[in-house]
């Protein structure tokens, strides 16, 4: 569920850090001059002891795998609720404070796995167009430099909604694995998502956070205008390109306007049916998140 974040601890005392260092990292930081940097598996710490405060960021997911399973740096397997838990009492126990004293910064990243069997996630995730909510915003493609991509994400001011081929990005082989992953860019978004105030990582041992996040995936979810496949037909096929896609829309709106009940249907039909593989993201992201909450 939860992925990567930053967080920061204040009145954190030089004492506090060295004994970080001494008790778990067990490596020397960096000197930065005005801060010390080091790295704890794959999260990055930074100590400003002038302002006695220090920064962690990076995987919450893969600090777990890594630290405290003894699995390795990765992340495409499930992350689950007492798994959380264990994390986060292990952050206390290391930075010898609590949980809400741990305060949630900028950027916070939570999704799910989904299996699609047989399907290739990006033959799914390349059907997406657009997320239609107050405005039209398109899913573009994520630029590779050196591979070809099999990421799309829809950008919005404070969060970005990006769905992948979790295996590909990862460059392992085995499931078929699709991603579909929010990713706040700011605190004033995560505020919003947990309906709260302040943020901290005591309010991921709080399972209506969950639950919050959660409704705002399937909410982005339901809000994708989509393309269909193959097997749905040539016209209906059509009817949905002519709903999901943005610029076509824009272009014809008038024509379109005419017809959009029409549209609509057709779309919404190959969306939902229990035989298009695109059912297999929205059951997914209801029953995988369920046993997260199990395990």
């Amino acid at each position: 569920m939860f992925d990567s974040l930053s967080f920061q601890v204040e009145n954190f005392e030089r004492k506090d850090f060295n004994k970080l260092i001494s008790d778990f990292i067990q490596k020397s930081p960096l000197d930065k001059g005005d801060w010390y940097q080091t790295d704890w598996q794959n999260l990055r710490i930074n100590y400003f002891p002038n302002q006695k405060k220090i920064k962690i960021s990076n995987s919450l997911h893969k600090f777990y795998n890594s630290e405290i399973a003894g699995l390795g740096r990765f992340n495409h397997n499930d992350f689950t609720f007492e798994q959380v838990n264990e994390t986060i009492n292990y952050f206390e126990n290391a930075f010898n404070r609590s949980s809400k004293e741990m305060k949630l910064l900028g950027r916070f990243e939570y999704g799910l796995n989904i299996n699609t069997q047989s399907v290739k996630p990006f033959d799914i995730i390349d059907r997406y167009q657009s997320i239609v909510t107050t405005a039209t915003n398109s899913f573009n493609l994520m630029y590779r430099r050196f591979q070809k991509s099999t990421c799309k994400f829809c950008s919005f001011t404070h969060y970005t909604v990006k769905c992948y081929d979790k295996m590909k990005e990862m460059g392992v082989s085995g499931d078929n694995i699709l991603r579909f992953e929010i990713v706040n860019h700011s605190s004033v978004r995560t505020k919003q998502v947990f309906g709260k105030k302040d943020v901290s990582l005591e309010d991921l041992l709080d399972k209506s956070t969950w639950d919050n996040c959660h409704k705002s995936m399937i909410n982005s979810y339901d809000s994708i205008r989509m393309l269909g496949f193959p097997c749905d037909g040539v016209s209906n096929y059509t009817k949905s390109l002519c709903y999901s896609f943005a610029t076509l829309n824009k272009d014809y709106k008038r024509h379109l306007n005419k017809i959009i009940g029409e549209l609509k249907i057709a779309h919404d039909t190959i969306k939902n049916s229990s035989s298009n593989p695109h059912s297999m993201v929205r059951d997914g992201l209801i029953h995988n998140y369920q046993k997260l909450l199990l395990n």
